[in-house]
This record gives C-alpha cells, structure tokens and sequence, in this order.
C-alpha cells in the first residue's frame, strides 16, 4: 500500500536509520527493541551507512518514509516497489558476501542469523569503502569555539581532555536567557567531523576534528525541547540530546562546572602564547556573545596553516629533522652527553607519529606521552657488543613442553619476534584487537552450515590456494591445496596445524612447523576477515647504536633499510627461522643515537652509514639561559652561562685539542649546567662535569697537563671561572678570574 511521505534526501534516510538504532538500543522499551530486532531478522534490502564510524544496516522498507516510527509503519509499512524506485537515487545496489559477513555480526548480539542480504551503499562509494568506514558525509563546517575562562584549571582540562567547554544554563544566566538559547542552538548545528578552533579573546591555540559524546548518558533530553522551554530537566550527570550527537553535558554540584562540552579527538598544534588572532574573519553562522560561531572554509584552512607553521617555526631543529626523518626512513643523533639527544629523540618520534597535541618543548610532557606511546607505535632497544640478530629479528628461543595436568614433559626450541620484527608488524596491527581470539572466531565461522565447514584460503603468494576446515573439539585445522594430488578421501589432510601454535604464530611466540606458509597464509586470513590490518606509523628508537656489531644484529635486512626497497618496490627476504618472506614496511622511522666521546668502539660500521642521516646536536648556552629564565634565577643563570663559556673555552684550546674531535663533538652537554639551585650546580659540576673531561684527558683526546687540570678542576668546583685557558699558571698567581 502506497504512502505520500516518501523520502526526499539521503539525510531523510540517515534520520531513520538513527531512528531504528535507537530502538535496537533499548532506549525506547523493550518492546520497541524486539519489533526492531523482528525488522532487521525479516529484511530483504538494507540501506547500508556509516553512522559515528560504525556500519549501520536498515530495512530499505522502512527508511523509505519521512521520520519514520513502529506507529507509522505498522498502519501502513508501504509499498517495497516504491521504496525501491526511490533508493537509486541516493544508493548503488550490491550482493557482497563481506557485506553479508558484517551484517552478521552486527545483528548476531541480539541473537539472530539470517541467509544472505542485498544491500544499497551510498552512491559513489564502493563496498572497500564502506569496509574500510569511508563515509561519504556533507563537508565539514569550521566553528571558532571560544573560551573565555580566568581560571587556568578550567582550561588545563578543556586542553588535556580535548574539548570545548561553556557555561551557559538558564538557571545562571537568569538575565541573559537569549545569550543561552543562542548558544544551544548554534551547537546543536555542529556535527561529527566539524572542525573546532580552541579560542581565547582574540587569540587561535589550536583546533581539533570534532568526535560524537563518547559518555553513555545517564539523562537524555532535547536541545530544541530545553531552548523551547527555557528550563533544563536535568542538573546531574551526562545529559545527551536526541538532536546532537556531539553536545552534551557533563554536571557536578550545583551546575558551575563549564558542563556544556564538545569534545574532539584531539588539540593540533596546540600553542601558549599563539600569535594566530581571529581579525578579520567572517561569521556565517553566530550567537551574539560570539562564543561559538562558523567561518567559511578558505579562511579556516588558512588558519589552520597559520597554526601549523607557528607550531613549526616553534620547534624548528624537530620539524626539519622530522621532515628528513620520513625522507630518508632512517636517522641518527650524534652529540656530547647532555646535548639533548633523549629529549630530542622522543620530540622527533612525536612528531613524526602526528601527536600534535603535545607541547613539544614541555620535556615532562614529550616523555609522559612517549611512555603511553611505548610498545604500540614507539619501541626501544640499545645496542651492544653480545646483541645479535636472533634478539634483534627473530630467533630459537626455549619453551617448556607441558602436558593436559600442567606437568612438564621437556623443552623445544621455536622461533620468537624479536624488537625489529615486532616493530614492523605493529605498523600493519591494529592495537585494540585481540589477535587470539579473532582466530577462536574464524574457526566458528568455518564450521558454521554457511561455509559448509571449510574456506578456501589464498596461500601467501597469491598464486594457489588450499582448503581448510575445522571440527568442533579438534585441535588441529585440516589444510588441503586445490592442486592436491593426493587420492584419499577429500576430508583427508596431509598434515593439519595445530591450533595453539597458530596462535603462537601470530603474536610472534612461535612457529606452527608442520606448514608454516600455510600457519601464515592461515593468519592472514584472519586479519583480512576482521579488519585487523592497518597502516600507521611506528618508531623505533636504537640507543648508542654505535656500540652494536651492524653485521650481526641486521644480518640481511641492512639492505632494506633504504627507503627505495620498502613499499611498492619492497624486496622480500626469507627469514632463516620462520622461513616466512619479510620485508621492512614504509610507516618505519628508525632513530638511533651515538654518543660522539665514545671511542670504546671504533667508527660506525660504513654499511650502516650508507642507509642513515646523521643530524649533529650541539650543546648550546642559550638553552641553559632560557632555563634559568623560566625558574626566575638571574643570579645562578650568570654563574651557570659564565661556567659553560669558560669549559668551552678550555675544551676548544687548540693547546688542548689533539684527535680527531672538534669542540661540538666534545663539548660538555647544556643539560649538564642546568640546576634548581646552587647546590644541585656545585653537585652537577663535581660529579659530572669534571669527570667527564678527566676522561677526556686520561683518553688522550685532549693534551692538558697535570698541573693544569688539577687547578682548573679545583676553580670549578667552587663555581668559579679558570683563567689560564691553554696557559701556563705563574706559583702563587690567583686562578680565579678578578671580580670586576
């Protein structure tokens, strides 16, 4: 039966599938979630759309109608020709048995199955897209979103919560009821995936890409219903709106608490002070106190450069060295002690990852994130003489051998990742999926009727394929090629792989040994299915890489190191163990550090040279200066600056230098001058810095002598200045440099 109020957008549609979502939800009763679930069991056509980045499904029959509702579509469910006439006009018609898979898991916790769908996407899109949750959603608005806040604790959170924060409710602003209704209703206008400029007075500090409430609410109401009203209905805990997705409240004491918020995934290129001012732009769409308000595109993006390259010029040495970083794939920071080669390091590695968020000269910050960062997209390994490859890539490790009681029956030996091989896989792994039980999943969805207990895996290279299948209670899959040979039964298998070391397999803890390119080609499967894979970048950090023997820690892989042999021009290498082909991804970045004064181990090896860009830290004065600046202390700066001129000054003596280094490589680090007070300066220099240029000296890499180093050595402790550089000292003459 025919109904007049049939679609007429693709935003129609989205508002009916969020509809019958908020059935499948519960939110509307138990008896609307059951009649959802009967609708999504008995549906032949689905609308697909990708809704706050997950894959929704809809019965092409009941989206069809304008602000559809269970009472609309029980009088009158439509016509389905009719609903199918109108669909091509937003929607290409598809049968994919992927789509079919995920439409299964999507209805399978409410406890439903059904046979194979066909499915409308949105025009333009193809189903990798819709895999892969490429939304085809309108253009983003730009919103300047200020906040005009004197407490600092208040912007502290708003800066390391990601999120814009106001204090706007009725009940506060009693006088101001039309500054309030303005507000919310220009909020309710900002969509997920808008963009947001964090603002103060008429200042930018950074902006971030708006993300949908990620808070279960504890309340729902209706912006349009509270503005009508001029009166909230809630004043505790997370309040969502049926019209916005992205604001929310968030309500502690007696509502003071800048409660109304939006959040963003996070601040880009956030600056304190920023010189980014908001002069000169135009507002599209506003409320009068201008606390929120949309600019058109092209002055946002100009924006959002301005930003960018105040964030760069900032921390100029970190961008540029980032810049060759992602050129060249590999670097190395050479220095002194205490030049900065840590803090630069974990900088860069930021950098280089997109954390944009973070203030890249607040060290505590840097290394704080860094840590959060560790074994997911940053690694850490140092170098020395007994590291080898098999701790480097992979290689034989014991592994005690128990039986069903728990009781050790002997050891074996099997291949283990090691923290190159692991870095490389993490640039393809996804970090929130549990590889193991993706497994436990795959093996139930090949014994399920569907598959006929079997699937048909492509092996690794892509030029045959084989057949496996499973049986409740086995520990083992059952693999057969296509191109078998073999004239026993086809349920025959010539050698299954043991379930347990799959998974062992593929958490790089071992190695299935009976077929392991089909283990691998096994594993892949898996990823493909359940969407594992990925491409994000990865670090990794190798510390006094000059320590290591290159040739027996890289083995084969220093070749694919180079940035040309990565990629679509990757050389695979089969590893000795696994026997499985490897190549190094392109998302790697490999920053090494060396220490310059350390001659315990010869020049770097010249093939690792080849493949690295080195980068040269000096130790720099202007670093201690701006140290004593930041902690107000005029008096310590001078003494502080005043001592690393003069060891300067005494380390670069020509009469002193006598090898191959030169004063950068040898200068005593900056960080080595910096202290909180006198004490800590006096400690610092006694026990740091005077041993370190003993060194020196004993080593022969610089000519002082005795007498010399001992005078020089006893004005420095008292934190005075050395006045005979490079010059012989008269008895009795006074070593300490005149008090003006």
């Amino acid at each position: 039966m025919e109904r007049n109020d049939i679609i007429k957008t693709r935003d129609d549609v989205i508002a009916n599938v969020r509809t019958l979502y908020s059935y499948l939800s519960g939110e509307e009763g138990s008896e609307s979630k059951a009649w959802a679930i009967d609708k999504m069991k008995r549906g032949k056509n689905f609308v697909v759309e990708i809704i706050d980045d997950r894959i929704c499904f809809a019965p092409s029959r009941f989206v069809g109608y304008v602000n559809n509702t269970i009472d609309k579509h029980e009088e009158n469910h439509g016509d389905g020709t009719q609903t199918d006439d109108l669909m091509p006009q937003f929607y290409t018609k598809v049968s994919d048995e992927r789509l079919d898979r995920v439409f299964q898991k999507a209805i399978e916790p409410f406890g439903i199955s059904t046979g194979s769908k066909k499915y409308w996407i949105p025009l333009g899109m193809t189903v990798e897209d819709v895999l892969s949750k490429k939304a085809n959603r309108k253009p983003k608005n730009y919103w300047i979103a200020r906040l005009t806040v004197d407490d600092l604790e208040i912007w502290d959170k708003a800066i390391s919560e990601h999120m814009w924060m106001a204090q706007k409710r009725y009940e506060r602003q009693t006088d101001a009821r039309a500054a309030v209704s303005m507000l919310w209703n220009v909020a309710q206008q900002v969509q997920s995936g808008d963009i947001l400029f964090l603002t103060s007075g008429n200042r930018i500090y950074s902006f971030g890409e708006v993300i949908p409430c990620p808070y279960d609410a504890d309340h729902q109401s209706s912006i349009q219903k509270t503005v009508n009203d001029n009166e909230h209905e809630f004043y505790s805990g997370i309040v969502r709106f049926s019209d916005s997705e992205v604001f929310y409240e968030d309500l502690e004491g007696d509502c003071d608490n800048w409660g109304q918020r939006i959040k963003v995934a996070k601040w880009q290129y956030y600056m304190d002070p920023s010189a980014v001012s908001t002069s000169g732009l135009t507002e599209i769409v506003s409320n009068h106190r201008n606390l929120l308000y949309a600019i058109p595109e092209e002055q946002a993006k100009l924006k959002i450069n301005e930003l960018k390259k105040q964030f760069e010029n900032k921390h100029m040495f970190i961008s540029n060295t980032t810049k060759l970083l992602k050129t060249k794939r590999n670097i190395i920071l050479q220095g002194a002690p205490g030049t900065g080669k840590t803090y630069n390091t974990a900088a860069i590695a930021l950098s280089v990852l997109g954390q944009t968020d973070v203030d890249l000269s607040d060290h505590k910050a840097v290394m704080e994130r860094c840590r959060e960062l560790y074994d997911k997209q940053i690694f850490f390994t140092t170098f020395h003489q007994s590291l080898d490859y098999e701790d480097f890539v992979e290689g034989l490790k014991p592994r005690v051998q128990t039986d069903a009681n728990g009781n050790s029956i002997g050891v074996t030996y099997e291949p283990v990742d090691g923290i190159f091989k692991r870095a490389c896989n993490a640039v393809h792994t996804k970090e929130d999926i549990d590889i193991v039980e993706c497994i436990d999943n795959y093996l139930e969805l090949i014994k399920s009727k569907k598959n006929e207990n079997r699937r048909l895996i492509p092996t690794k290279s892509g030029k045959a394929s084989f057949w496996a299948w499973w049986k409740e209670g086995n520990a083992t899959v059952s693999v057969r090629s296509i191109n078998s040979k073999c004239e026993k039964g086809e349920d025959y298998s010539p050698s299954p792989l043991n379930i347990e070391k799959i998974k062992l397999q593929a958490q790089g803890l071992g190695i299935e040994n009976n077929w392991k390119q089909y283990a691998e080609a096994f594993i892949d499967a898996v990823k493909s299915e359940y969407n594992v894979n990925e491409d994000k970048p990865v670090v990794l950090i190798i510390d006094e890489i000059n320590r290591g023997n290159v040739s027996k820690i890289f083995g084969e892989l220093i070749t694919l190191l180079e940035a040309d042999k990565r990629g679509d021009h990757a050389i695979p290498v089969t590893l000795p163990y696994t026997q499985i082909p490897f190549t190094v991804p392109s998302n790697l970045y490999i920053i090494g550090t060396m220490n310059t004064t350390d001659r315990s181990t010869g020049s770097i090896d010249y093939a690792l040279r080849r493949r690295f860009a080195f980068v040269t830290l000096e130790s720099d004065v202007r670093v201690v200066g701006d140290h004593y600046d930041a902690i107000d202390n005029a008096e310590l700066k001078e003494t502080a600056t005043g001592l690393f001129e003069n060891i300067k000054s005494f380390i670069g003596s020509p009469q002193h230098l006598c090898s191959d280094l030169g004063i950068d490589d040898l200068m005593v680090g900056h960080s080595y001058f910096m202290a909180n007070d006198e004490d800590e300066l006096r400690n610092k220099v006694e026990y740091e810095i005077i041993p370190l240029i003993n060194e020196y000296i004993n080593d022969g890499i610089l000519n002082v002598s005795a007498d010399e180093k001992k005078n020089a050595f006893k004005v420095w402790k008292e934190l005075q200045l050395y006045k005979g550089v490079g010059e012989s000292q008269p008895k009795g003459e006074s070593l300490l440099e005149e008090e003006e």
